[in-house]
């Protein structure tokens, strides 16, 4: 299949890393991209070279922008001029038309020729183009043509007066249509750049659709999906040269392996050299294509050493803060129970020693009144231990209620961190699923650029598409639902769909490796 490519279009030139140690660099043939900046605008007089074309003075171009302007004025007055009186007598004789209304007939059918062209630059301008304004300037001229041919007969019949009646519209058009080029040229205006022209409709019909399609599916501008088609075609054509090498038993970079590379690439615009030079500036795309993988997976594994010390840092740093609230609380139970048994034994001793007094009273004494007093002692005493030992008692409770309010702050701290840890494994993990719905997206893009390639029909597109859910679950877990709703079918047209994707994927297609049964390869 023979692919139809325009001339190379002004794109920004990726970041070249320079030719591998080794390489050989061919001279090129590009040449460099023309700067937008007006040759008039500097004042300084640049030294003429010789490989530089002869510029056209000021004075020149003014001269010749004023008579163009002018004689356009002339065109223009003479044509309406004419074309008001035509259309004035034919509204009234040929089109039905009253005496009063003609004449606003012809001033209708030529201004509205002049607001839609009007109304196009401006849009221009201000780079909000609207072709459909030129369309239908171009159809109402075509009008204006046909009334004023018609205004004398038959077109057939009176071809010559229908030629010179229908010639001053077209000369006003397309004096319009330079000077909008013009306009276009000098201030760097978008309004052509996203329409196709029309002869590579009738030079190349079937790419320039698909160049129509990408740009309406996708919305990109008409020279970055021919950048893009350029390119593919080009890289296409290089692994199609490096399969004939191959089979032709021929070495890469040799004398006769060269040879057939401006003729392979001539279809698509390449000069002999830049078709000699395409080896160098493929392996150096491979070479920047190596080097951003590298660069890509050393950030990865960066990142996740940075992610995987700072989890370990907060862990470190929880243990060590619990570890010293475990040492407070020992310390704080302790300091409770060595002071409730120095209370308790202080409370003992005053018994005792209270105990033995009453005891050598008592032997001195034997009167009734003395065994009565010893009693009211001992119950005194009763009564005095008894107070210090709950006393005891009370500020044991309180020390241990100090040791659990501790303890219970320790687990709420304990529970903070372990939050804190189950945050970072929650961001690590959703970064996992980003990278893996990452992989997941770009593999369903080279699945449908390849199905593109391919040309498949929209039955086609929908089965692979099923085949794509189904290999990121399981067949049972992808229901005629989920189905329906993805791909917009009926519910029996979405369990004949899963059937083929079921089928497909027994066929050996996985889109992640780039392998399709049904999809021819890139060398047919």
């Amino acid at each position: 299949m023979t692919t139809t490519i325009e001339p190379p279009v002004k794109v920004p030139a990726p970041v070249d890393p320079g030719p591998p140690s080794g390489t050989r660099v061919a001279a090129s043939g590009t040449q460099p991209p023309a700067s937008a900046t007006s040759a008039d605008a500097s004042t300084t007089q640049s030294e003429p070279s010789g490989d530089a074309r002869p510029e056209v003075s000021r004075k020149v171009k003014i001269w010749l922008g004023i008579a163009s302007i002018v004689g356009a004025c002339v065109i223009g007055a003479i044509g309406f001029y004419l074309s008001f009186g035509n259309l004035s007598q034919a509204g009234y004789t040929k089109f039905g038309f009253s005496v009063e209304d003609a004449p606003f007939f012809a001033i209708g059918v030529d201004a509205a020729i002049v607001t839609c062209l009007a109304l196009d630059l401006f849009m221009a301008t201000i780079r909000t183009s609207w072709p459909l304004l030129r369309v239908l300037a171009h159809v109402m001229t075509l009008a204006s043509v046909y009334f004023n041919a018609a205004a004398n007969g038959s077109i057939t019949q009176h071809w010559d007066k229908a030629l010179s009646h229908g010639l001053m519209p077209v000369l006003f058009v397309i004096g319009v249509e330079a000077g909008r080029r013009i306009l276009v040229h000098q201030a760097a205006l978008p309004a052509d750049h996203d329409v196709i022209p029309g002869h590579r409709w009738v030079l190349a019909f079937r790419p320039t659709w698909r160049i129509f399609k990408t740009m309406k599916v996708w919305d990109i501008a008409y020279s970055e999906a021919m950048s893009r088609q350029r390119e593919r075609a080009i890289f296409n054509a290089w692994n199609e040269y490096k399969a004939e090498l191959k089979k032709a038993n021929l070495t890469e970079g040799s004398e006769e392996a060269l040879a057939r590379l401006p003729k392979k690439l001539e279809p698509f615009g390449l000069t002999v050299d830049e078709a000699l030079a395409l080896p160098d500036r493929m392996a150096r795309e491979e070479l920047r294509r190596t080097q951003l993988a590298e660069q890509r997976a050393r950030e990865l594994e960066l990142e996740k050493e940075r992610a995987a010390h700072a989890a370990q840092k907060e862990r470190l740093a929880h243990r060590k803060e619990m570890a010293g609230l475990q040492a407070d609380l020992t310390a704080t139970e302790g300091v409770a129970g060595a002071q409730a048994r120095g209370a308790v034994a202080e409370a003992e001793a005053r018994a005792d020693a209270q105990a033995r007094a009453a005891t050598s009273l008592g032997d001195a004494i034997e009167s009734k009144e003395a065994a009565e007093a010893k009693q009211r002692a001992a119950e005194a005493n009763a009564r005095a231990v008894e107070a210090e030992k709950r006393a005891a008692e009370a500020d044991a409770d309180k020390m241990a209620a100090l040791a659990k309010t501790e303890t219970e702050k320790a687990k709420a701290l304990e529970a903070v961190h372990r939050a804190a840890e189950a945050q970072a494994q929650a961001a690590v993990a959703e970064k996992v699923a980003a990278e893996a719905r990452e992989a997941t997206a770009q593999i369903t893009r080279r699945a449908i650029e390849a199905e593109d390639f391919a040309n498949f029909t929209p039955r086609q597109r929908r089965v692979r598409t099923v085949a794509r859910m189904i290999l990121a679950a399981s067949p049972e877990d992808v229901d005629l639902a989920a189905i329906e709703q993805a791909i917009g079918v009926s519910m029996s047209t979405a369990s004949t769909t899963k059937a083929e994707a079921v089928a497909l994927i027994q066929a050996g297609y996985h889109p992640a490796i780039g392998y399709d049964p049904e999809a021819p390869s890139r060398t047919a």
